[in-house]
Parts: structure tokens; C-alpha cells; sequence
């Protein structure tokens, strides 16, 4: 196995940014993934969830994973999160490696895991609360991480209270309260309508490049995977391997407003279906 100093030579780590209450951009992480291998004990045998998957992400990028059910999407992200520890190889967060989950890596789940009890604006700012914050601090931190989300006028209301988009989008406030490094996002938009679906994705580009935080998100979509990524990674399952990797025409600066429309956004999708096809698996 490669050793991190070996894979990360001539990457300098991204410079340190200021305070999310400042308003200003996020300090986006590098992600690196080497050689690593996941293997879950079923009782009966070992199963090999993931082989050998090398990946790096370079700080503000943003990229999907994308692969059939059980091709190992989940498994890489939970440890990039630091949830689970790898069988074998490394998974590092600007060159140190990853040991437990930590405030540099904001999550985002399939199901917005409010906490019910609480209006949407003491969720948001219950991160800081856990760090030591003042109570001014975790007001200039939660307005900031609401207007980003566009969740202002409705902070003091319960979680029930909000549609499930709205659910998301404080889930999401609530990651970035804690100004990570990296935005962890685990089919987030999974369980929404297609036009929900449609205007969340739109919201989290609108995010992404106001902010410069690193995005790794996961899907089933490779309509979402190409409209939101900077890079697509293809898995094939059993075991999870990565197939390929596939850079797209879009970068952080650039207007998503007609990326649907672009006549490159539809030939990747076509290419990239065509590829998960191979796999022999439902996608």
C-alpha cells in the first residue's frame, strides 16, 4: 500500500478560512481515499463491501459517486465521515488520517435526522452549542447557515411544521453550521418529488459556489450525478470497485441554468448509463 506522504507529495493542505458568521467562503477539504477495502462479518462469511478503491478529491470540488445498490457508495462515505473504520488502506482529510468522525466533515443523510424537539433554529445551531460557542456566536452562526438556505423566516418553527424539503434544506444548515471542510451527502435528495428534487439541487449549487466547500455526495441519479458534479465515480458492486472516473464540462463558476439542456450533459448521462449497464446490475 502507498504510503500518504508518497500519495500526497506536491499537495500543500488548503489554507485555513475564516469564520462562517464573517460570511465569507469555506476553506474546502482535500478527501483521499487509498486502497482501501471494507469486509463486514455476516455471521456465516466474510463480505466484501469494498476492494481496493483509490480516490482523491482535490479542496472545493465537487463530486458524485454514483453505482448500483450495494456497490460500496454508502461504506466509502461512512468512512470519509470517520463512522467506519476501513479493513485495510487509508482514508485521509488534508493529508491526516481519518480516526472518528470530526466537526471538519459536515453529513447529510437520506432522512434530515432533526432533532423533533427543537424549533429548526436550535437544531442548526446545536453544533456550535456542543463546541463551546457564546449564544451570539451560535445566533450569527445559525442566521448565516439559515439564509444560505434560504430557511430564515422560518427559524423558529418545529421540524413538523416544514414540507420535506424544507426539512432537507435545515438539515443541510445545520451541517454547515459547523463550518466543515467537507459536505458528506448520503442520497439526500432520494426521498423528494422530481421538482423538489430539482430546485434542492439548484439550492446546493447556489451553496457550493458561494461557499468553496468540498461536496462528496451520493446517489442512485446519473441525471443528478452529471447535472451537480464536477467529476462523476462509477462503482460496480460485489465487490464494491471503482469502475471509472469522469470529469464533466462543469466547474464552480460556471451558470447550472441551462447545464440541462447542454447537448454534453446528455451524451455523459448516455455514456455514463451505458457503463453501469456493464455491471449487470440494477441501477
Amino acid at each position: 500500500m502507498r504510503s500518504p506522504s508518497s500519495w500526497l507529495a506536491g499537495r500543500g493542505p488548503a489554507s485555513p478560512g475564516p469564520d462562517l458568521a464573517g460570511g465569507s467562503t469555506f476553506p474546502g477539504a482535500a478527501i483521499d481515499l487509498i486502497d482501501v477495502s471494507q469486509e463486514f462479518d455476516t455471521g456465516r462469511d466474510l463480505r466484501v463491501a469494498v476492494r481496493h478503491a483509490d480516490l482523491h478529491v482535490e479542496p472545493g470540488e465537487f463530486v458524485s459517486i454514483v453505482g448500483p445498490s450495494g456497490c460500496g457508495k454508502s461504506t466509502l462515505l461512512n468512512i470519509v465521515a470517520g463512522f467506519q473504520e476501513p479493513t485495510d488502506g487509508l482514508a485521509l482529510v488534508d493529508g491526516d488520517v481519518v480516526d472518528g468522525p470530526g466537526v471538519d466533515r459536515g453529513m447529510v443523510f437520506q432522512q434530515h435526522r432533526l432533532f423533533p424537539w427543537m424549533s429548526v433554529r436550535e437544531n442548526v445551531e446545536f453544533g456550535p452549542l456542543m463546541a463551546g460557542r457564546s449564544k451570539r456566536e451560535r445566533r450569527a452562526i445559525g442566521d448565516e447557515a439559515l439564509e444560505l438556505v434560504g430557511l430564515s423566516d422560518v427559524a423558529d418553527r418545529a421540524p413538523y411544521e416544514l414540507s420535506g424539503g424544507m426539512q432537507q434544506r435545515a438539515a443541510i444548515a445545520r451541517a454547515l453550521a459547523s463550518h466543515p471542510r467537507a459536505l458528506l451527502m448520503d442520497e439526500p435528495f432520494s426521498a423528494l418529488d422530481a421538482l423538489t428534487r430539482e430546485r434542492l439541487q439548484d439550492e446546493l449549487l447556489a451553496i457550493w459556489r458561494r461557499t468553496g466547500v468540498t461536496i462528496l455526495f451520493v446517489t442512485h441519479s446519473v441525471d443528478e450525478a452529471v447535472y451537480l458534479s464536477t467529476r462523476v465515480v462509477v462503482m460496480r458492486a460485489h465487490p464494491g470497485e471503482i469502475l471509472l472516473e469522469q470529469e464533466t464540462p462543469w466547474r464552480r463558476e460556471d451558470d447550472p441554468t441551462h447545464r440541462r439542456s447542454d447537448p454534453r450533459f446528455g451524451a455523459l448521462r448516455e455514456q455514463l448509463t451505458e457503463t453501469l449497464k456493464t455491471t449487470a446490475y440494477d441501477v
